[in-house]
């Protein structure tokens, strides 16, 4: 049968149409709810084929429905027909087919509970790939997508999917569920509650604390409600919610972004957020009110990976699909898959340009890679005058016998005034080692070692501690600027490195720069990332050295005015050094507690001391 009319939302939805091409299509349910059946196209193939990612954006055309336990037939005008079956309700993918004339049997379909077994276990996969972008299993699917041949990548996907709790997914089914969270509103319907934070400045991030309106989603519909009153009707497409003709400076424009809100106290909860901005001013919506902390600012940043990884997989799967059928074209496809993706990136980077306005703000980077030994020579000239006033009192008694006649007593008074100038002229060269070491021997593979292991750590632990300081003291983005100075031994990790993929690098060294926190805490809070990493050297020396490489003008005048000698910074590495390896997190603890003369050690010295300790 065929629907009255196609779903709402979502770009490139063509009105339903009559069946009556020569390519049936059967679809049988046992499933208990109505099904919605679609055909998924793209534009028209050039020749050349197009390397735009928006020319395999999916084109969603409706045949028609299944009603519960029932079946339905339909006709394609295509030979080959890539079927998509979603629940009426929600339009939520259960099943995604390829009907090929070709291919006997190919154009009869089932659908069965199972299914949506399989499709809620890849939704349960979804949803954590990409609000934990940097965990172990996000990380391999991230690379399998980028680096897996496109003629061997379906194969490839589906495996992974069984062998990481998902088994039965496909990699169509995973790019629909996909397309359904990136142009449906099904999936996290509620109330969310918005606020215009202040535009950033070098001063940081200010907490929003007035709520600006509500954000309301309800059966695939959103609505915001201003706190002036009044509502506006939004449309979500392409992950943005737009009000209508909205542009950067008129209007509502927002990115949803999925968010794991385990790190914010709220356990197993996985929510959408909005950031972007109304009328060209920065804002955001969240599912709780009054935030805690400014996620907004570095959000999309931190899970740009994944919004990269989960783009690329659905133009790759449409381009698969229809290039199959022209000669030559997966051969082409193998090999322009790297300007797909450089253009997906040239986009995705467009849209953060609103969706992270922020992390921007701060001092650039400035990046070295040398030792710097500062010696410093003191001359000490000692002049010692000494004016020594001596008082003697001398009682003389005399005693002179005159024939006994006379006793004469003589008291005699001496005073001895001793001036005793000493004159002492030491000239006393001393050189003072103050050694800035950031020197590190990278070996290719460190530097996305560094990028996943501080990212997963921030994600799931440390991002509240992070951004509790107000101030800015590194430009998040210039944080790529100090990774330059390895480009060279790790030309692979450089290839494709966008300056957002190094967000989690700079708002650790932003948090190691923030004198507004006791040093001792700062090393304690890097404790843990050591603790991450089970003590592994490569990641914490190149960690310690960005944040020796970051200017700062109060860290590097306090390390410049820094005096102590080799041995006593010997010292301090010696009382680090029992613990390594997996216990490495100890000695950053003792770093904690140092001190010299009674004073904590000034952070970038700390870091020189780090060094010391991960070298030997």
């Amino acid at each position: 049968m065929t629907a009255d009319k196609a779903p709402p939302a979502g770009p490139g939805r063509l009105p339903a149409r009559d069946a009556g091409t020569t390519y049936p299509i059967d679809v049988t349910s046992t499933c208990p709810d109505a099904l919605n059946v679609y055909t998924t196209t793209s534009k028209a193939p050039t020749q050349p084929p197009s390397s735009d990612p928006a020319d395999y954006k999916q084109i969603y055309t409706l045949l028609g429905t299944v009603a519960a336990n029932g079946v339905g037939h339909f006709a394609a005008d295509e030979p080959i027909a890539r079927v998509v079956v979603t629940r009426q309700s929600d339009e939520f993918p259960v099943k995604v087919s390829v009907a090929n004339a070709l291919t006997p049997g190919s154009g009869s379909i089932s659908v069965a509970p199972a299914d949506v077994t399989t499709a809620q276990a890849g939704w349960a996969f979804y949803q954590t790939f990409v609000s934990q972008p940097f965990s172990p299993v996000a990380l391999e699917f991230s690379t399998l997508v980028e680096n897996t041949p496109v003629t061997g990548l379906v194969a490839a996907a589906a495996t992974f999917f069984t062998q990481n709790g998902a088994p039965g997914l496909t990699f169509g089914l995973f790019t629909a569920l996909a397309y359904w969270a990136s142009n449906q509103l099904y999936a996290f319907p509620g109330t969310y509650y918005c606020y215009e934070p202040p535009a950033g400045s070098s001063m940081g991030f200010i907490l929003p604390k007035t709520q600006a309106g509500t954000l309301s989603i309800a059966a695939g519909e959103a609505t915001f409600a201003p706190a002036a009153g009044g509502s506006t009707a939004l449309t979500f497409a392409d992950n943005k919610l737009t009000s209508a003709g909205a542009t950067t400076t008129s209007g509502l424009m927002l990115t949803a972004i999925i968010r794991d809100l385990s790190w914010e106290g709220k356990p197993d909860t996985i929510a959408w957020g909005f950031v972007g901005t109304l009328d060209g001013q920065p804002f955001m919506a969240q599912s709780y009110q009054e935030p805690d902390l400014p996620w907004y600012s570095v959000l999309y940043d931190l899970v740009y990976g994944a919004f990269f990884t989960v783009q690329l997989a659905m133009a790759a799967d449409a381009a698969i699909n229809l290039l199959t059928s022209i000669p030559g074209g997966l051969q082409w496809l193998g090999e322009n898959i790297g300007k797909l993706a450089g253009n997906l990136r040239d986009a995705l980077n467009s849209l953060g340009d609103s969706a992270g306005p922020d992390t921007g703000v701060g001092d650039d980077a400035d990046p070295i890679n040398v030792d710097i030994d500062i010696d410093v020579d003191i001359d000490v000239d000692v002049d010692v005058d000494i004016d020594i006033d001596v008082d003697v009192d001398v009682d003389v008694d005399i005693d002179v016998d005159v024939d006994f006649i006379a006793v004469v007593d003589v008291d005699v008074d001496i005073d001895v005034d001793i001036d005793i100038d000493v004159v002492t002229d030491n000239d006393v060269d001393t050189d003072v080692d103050v050694d800035v070491d950031t020197d590190v021997d990278v070996q290719p593979g460190a530097i996305s070692k560094l990028l996943s292991s501080v990212g997963n750590w921030i994600m799931t632990k440390a991002l509240p501690t992070l951004l509790e300081g107000v101030a800015i003291y590194v430009a998040f983005q210039s944080a790529g600027a100090l990774l330059n100075a390895w480009k060279q031994k790790d030309e692979e990790a450089f290839e494709d490195l966008q300056p957002r993929q190094t967000t989690g690098l700079g708002l650790l060294v932003n948090y190691m720069l923030n004198d507004t926190i006791p040093a001792s805490t700062r090393w304690t809070t890097f404790s843990q990332y050591v603790q991450e990493v089970n003590g592994d050297p490569s990641p914490l020396q190149v960690t310690l050295s960005a944040i020796l490489q970051a200017k700062n003008s109060l860290a590097d005048t306090e390390v410049n005015d820094w005096r102590w000698s080799d041995a006593d910074k010997a010292q301090v590495v010696a009382s680090m050094a029992p613990n390594t390896g997996a216990k490495a997190y100890l000695a950053f603890q003792t770093l904690a507690d140092a001190t010299f003369e009674g004073k904590p050690l000034p952070v970038k010295v700390g870091a020189s001391v780090a060094m010391a300790y991960l070298k030997a």
